[in-house]
């Protein structure tokens, strides 16, 4: 390398032999990559990797050695030796690890970068087999597909060159390998009806470790803490006793004015509150779940997440008897999804200050993360100012459990609960609006809830409350505040579903099959729209995955500004 630049060892460095006969190098490539860095203390590792390419294939089961006789790459006497079985592991077949169902689709992506020399050419006339781990043998054979992706506008064009295996119609269970000619095999995996299961209980588990307030560890994960952050939070008042917590919120909300309709004070000290804390000492907020890699917990992040687990007990098929999943509550006859669901909705109803105002979040009282610490060592904790978004959020949350066919038969007590807190939340909103009027009763804290200021939340909150208890204003609010066929209510106008105008539109759309409404008492033309919206959003995710060659779903969006993109598996 020179100046990042890879320049190419003359080829005559390289000796090649194939079953003992020589055979020569036409071009050779070069890869690197960063493997890992350990964020606390600084450790990059790095991969490097040399192609070479040979003037003619290696037939399967050949010994291919590669030597340097001049010593220049690698120390004398050193070689590189490998046999081209035809079940050698290829890093070119890329399976899913996890493994397949019986019945639905199973599909494998063939493709490899050779980093200066570009794509690994593949030859879909191939074909591929698959093959049965413990006896080797060949139980189902098939064709290979191109499946270039579609959407990125820089040259060269990336990932023209994968090829798809597709074996859906193998149906029996079992341990296979994916074998290309040529190639070698995938890393083994299987077929089986649990394996839905395993990315299920995945999920849960990621979800159980960020649990607070509770002891997280064995025999449920091997990552194990004590009841964590269980010491009540601080309101930060009067100032001078929290000027870190101040400077803090000043220092994320000093672009507020970029937006015209932000004509609130800007919230950056005590004074600017247009909703002064009333309950001014100490607050228990334990419970919940943390919001990433940090210990704080957002309140419009948990009020999403609530809405998330909420909405698949009461829509998806299954999820209201799923108690399974390995976590503390299993096997009480009550869905572990709901009991989730009702650990965040434990701490998110304890956000609530007495003018039904909700704080926006729960954060370390002197730095921005606890990041060098395990959870039940954190930080004292404080809570940060009220404002409209995440009242809205919190409130809508609430009601939609509170709501939920399901909670309200095991839990009737708790959801009137919850129920009077949303209502309560909801007349604070009101209340907020007829004094500043709608932009003028939104002060921004952070980036979070600020995508369309408040607007979103309030519209999730008015469709929540109407679900709820059939508030006839509630319902003319949402319809008045958000109009789901308008491409301005989508994030860059293309991103459907985005935060909390997706609660809504998901909520009003499922609102009689999950048992809210009735027919009569929704709006039949809205609900068209939100249904629609719902529709295109699973429309652009399906074109997404189809026109990325690897069905990651990588938008179109992001490939035309060549940005980050989200994959999925």
């Amino acid at each position: 390398m020179t100046g990042g630049v890879f320049t190419s060892p003359p080829l005559t460095e390289f000796n090649v032999t194939v079953d003992g006969q020589a055979v020569a190098v036409t071009r050779s490539g070069f890869r690197r990559r960063a493997v890992s860095v350990p964020p606390q203390v600084r450790d990059l590792r790095v991969e490097s990797r040399l192609f070479l390419r040979l003037a003619a294939p290696v037939p399967e089961g050949a010994v291919v050695v590669v030597t340097n006789p001049g010593a220049a790459l690698w120390p004398a006497g050193f070689s590189f030796a490998i046999t081209a079985s035809p079940l050698r592991l290829s890093h070119a077949i890329h399976v899913n690890q996890e493994g397949y169902t019986t019945t639905l689709p199973k599909q494998v992506m063939i493709g490899y970068n050779l980093g200066s020399l570009g794509e690994l050419p593949l030859n879909p006339a191939l074909g591929f087999s698959l093959v049965e781990t413990g006896s080797g043998n060949t139980v189902f054979s098939g064709p290979l597909t191109r499946r270039a992706d579609a959407g990125f506008t820089m040259a060269p064009l990336p990932y023209q060159e994968v090829l798809q295996a597709d074996f859906s119609a193998w149906q029996t269970p079992g341990e296979y390998r994916l074998q290309v000619p040529g190639l070698g095999a995938s890393l083994p995996f299987l077929i089986a009806d649990g394996m839905a299961m395993n990315f299920t209980r995945a999920y849960a588990l990621g979800i159980y470790q960020q649990r607070s307030g509770a002891p997280v560890g064995l025999p449920f994960s091997r990552h194990s803490h004590a009841a964590s952050h269980l010491a009540p939070a601080q309101v930060p008042v009067p100032s001078a006793s929290f000027v870190k917590a101040w400077q803090n919120i000043a220092s994320v909300n000093g672009n507020y004015n970029l937006n015209p309709r932000h004509t609130a004070p800007r919230l950056a000290t005590e004074a600017d509150q247009l909703f002064p804390f009333i309950n001014a000492s100490h607050i228990d907020v334990s419970g919940g779940h943390y919001d990433a890699g940090d210990y704080s917990k957002y309140t419009i992040n948990s009020a999403q997440m609530l809405h998330y687990l909420t909405f698949a007990v009461d829509s998806m098929p299954g999820v209201a008897a799923l108690d399974n999943l390995g976590l503390p509550e299993s096997g009480d006859g009550i869905s572990d999804v709901l009991q989730e669901a009702m650990h965040e909705a434990a701490f998110l109803s304890k956000m609530q200050d007495a003018d039904g105002g909700f704080y926006f979040l729960v954060y370390p009282k002197e730095r921005k993360y606890e990041d060098n610490v395990l959870p039940d060592q954190g930080d004292p904790q404080i809570v940060y100012p009220k404002n409209t978004s995440a009242t809205a959020a919190a409130t809508a949350a609430l009601a939609e459990l509170a709501s939920s066919p399901t909670f309200q038969n095991l839990y009737p007590a708790l959801a009137a609960s919850y129920l009077q807190k949303a209502n309560l939340g909801w007349q604070f909103l009101l209340n907020a609006i007829a004094t500043y009027g709608k932009d003028g009763c939104y002060q921004k804290i952070t980036h979070y809830g600020d995508v369309f200021m408040h607007d979103d939340e309030l519209a999730w909150a008015a469709c929540a409350i109407f679900l709820a208890t059939g508030d006839a204003n509630a319902h003319s609010l949402l319809r008045t505040w958000y109009d789901p066929s308008d491409r301005n209510t989508r994030r860059w106008t293309w991103w459907r579903l985005f935060e909390a105008y997706g609660c809504a539109t998901r909520s009003y759309a499922f609102a009689v099959s999950s048992g809210r409404r009735t027919a009569g008492e929704t709006d039949a033309a809205y609900l068209t729209k939100c249904r629609n919206e719902v529709q295109g959003a699973g429309d652009y995710a399906l074109t997404n995955s189809l026109n990325s060659a690897y069905g990651t779903g990588f938008d179109s969006a992001s490939k035309r500004t060549r940005s980050a993109g989200w994959y999925f598996s």
